[in-house]
């Protein structure tokens, strides 16, 4: 089951709350899974999970999405349990209140058919809505690659799933070969986690994808997969978080 949480957060002076705060807010939500289970993310170093804060029109909404059953059993059904209402942020000496939560939830066995097994479109546009980065050979890097964000994409999709892995290198030299970034627009930004300042990018990027209708579905999937997970490091602190575009086609 993939799932993604929306909860609508408001200060007592309606402040705004910046995406790096997810930081902080990474800190609430481990509060409020099991021991065990953050004692086993914290040991396995994967991360079935994201999480980030974006502004709508004004709002600030609070997104935590979970890619697998036992993720939304851990992390998911405490924030819906009518106690988590409020939350204090301690570095701001904010009180939060959730205003509105809405949960929105797709079986592993229907977000296939509808990603994999129906015709996708050959233009995929995705919207990089906090600031996204990658760890290459012990550094950081803040220039997007589709070979960077592919490899990022697989290893979540795999973390992700007990029953299959699509992450290899034939499969990745396929990808690159038939796929390239034909528009993009994006800007230099970073990240603040604990003091540590990580170079990184924010913006939009057109693919179009070419070769078999095979692949096409397949790379469709992955980038609505990485909705749920975000692309790149530090997703669970409020980093990597996408959105596609969806119907702009050419």
């Amino acid at each position: 089951m993939l799932a993604n949480l929306k909860m609508e957060l408001k200060t007592e002076e309606n402040d705004f709350i910046p995406y790096q705060k997810a930081v902080i807010l990474q800190g609430i939500l481990m509060e409020q899974v099991r021991e065990e289970y953050a004692a086993k993310l914290h040991v396995t170093g994967l991360h079935p999970y994201s999480q980030s804060i974006t502004n709508l029109n004004g709002r600030n909404i609070w997104n935590i999405c979970t890619a697998n059953e036992e993720a939304f059993q851990e992390i998911m059904l405490p924030f819906q349990e009518e106690r988590f209402s409020d939350f204090y942020m301690e570095d701001d000496k904010w009180k939060v209140s959730v205003v509105q939560k809405q949960l929105f939830k797709i079986e592993k066995k229907e977000f296939m058919e509808q990603y994999y097994f129906e015709n996708s479109d050959r233009y995929i546009q995705v919207s990089f809505q906090t600031p996204t980065a990658f760890k290459s050979q012990g550094e950081y890097v803040c220039m997007p690659t589709l070979q960077l964000i592919y490899q990022s994409l697989m290893k979540k999709y795999d973390a992700a799933s007990d029953d299959e892995t699509v992450e290899s290198g034939e499969v990745l030299e396929q990808l690159l070969e038939y796929s390239r970034i034909v528009q993009y627009q994006l800007r230099s930004s970073s990240y603040s986690v604990h003091g540590k300042r990580i170079p990184a990018f924010m913006g939009q990027m057109k693919i179009k994808v070419s070769g078999p209708q095979a692949m096409v579905n397949f790379l469709n999937l992955l980038f609505h997969f990485g909705e749920y997970t975000g692309i790149g490091i530090k997703t669970a602190m409020g980093m990597g978080a996408v959105k596609l575009i969806e119907g702009r086609k050419g």
